[in-house]
């Protein structure tokens, strides 16, 4: 196996990093970076810590989906309303909504709790420049998987509340993408939103 040094695309400094992650983040000149057969800046944000959270302060990093949606037909059962009409920006049947992708190495439970929570109610949070002494968790998912899970995001948060979903016909275009850094309090009763 070749180590080859990570030096940052604006600045050429070295980036140094003691655990595995698919984006490297240059703290002089504040640029995060991906290497796929090249070298791409990668359009990202860092939430302020609007509250003093239980245990360790940390960074989580989500995929930000911007999508457009189009439902063409549905079929659904029950005293159910249609959550996806009312998480939507515009009429019709179609509009525009962020969904937010775990980039972190999750469990399954914890990794739909978060994409779900989130999408439904988009965080609202104040924006920093960089992580000060803050510990990032490390990116484990590319911005071509999030893109890929955008679907089941949706298809999940339909199905899991009551009534039935019978049908649901709908195209779902993804029409930008933006890490966003989320401050959270790991402690020994799980993470807690700290914005």
């Amino acid at each position: 196996m070749k180590v080859v040094q990570v030096r940052c695309p604006s600045c050429d400094s070295p980036i140094y990093s003691k655990q595995r992650d698919r984006l490297f983040y240059c703290d002089r000149c504040n640029v995060l970076h991906v290497r796929d057969g090249g070298v791409e800046k990668i359009d990202f944000e860092i939430a302020e810590f609007a509250s003093e959270p239980p245990g360790e302060k940390v960074y989580i990093p989500f995929w930000r989906l911007y999508c457009s949606f189009v439902i063409r037909s549905k079929s659904v059962e029950g005293e159910y309303v249609f959550r996806l009409a009312s998480w939507m920006r515009g009429e019709d049947g179609s509009g525009t909504m962020f969904i937010y992708v775990p980039a972190a190495d999750f469990d399954t439970t914890t990794f739909k709790r978060l994409a779900i929570d989130f999408t439904v109610s988009s965080p609202k949070y104040n924006t920093r420049l960089n992580f000060g002494s803050i510990r990032r968790m490390p990116t484990a998912m590319s911005r071509e998987e999030a893109t890929e899970l955008a679907d089941f995001i949706i298809v999940t948060m339909e199905a899991e509340k009551p009534g039935v979903l019978q049908q649901l016909d709908y195209t779902l275009t993804v029409n930008g993408t933006k890490m966003v850094y989320l401050p959270f309090g790991v402690g020994p009763n799980g993470m807690v939103p700290a914005f």
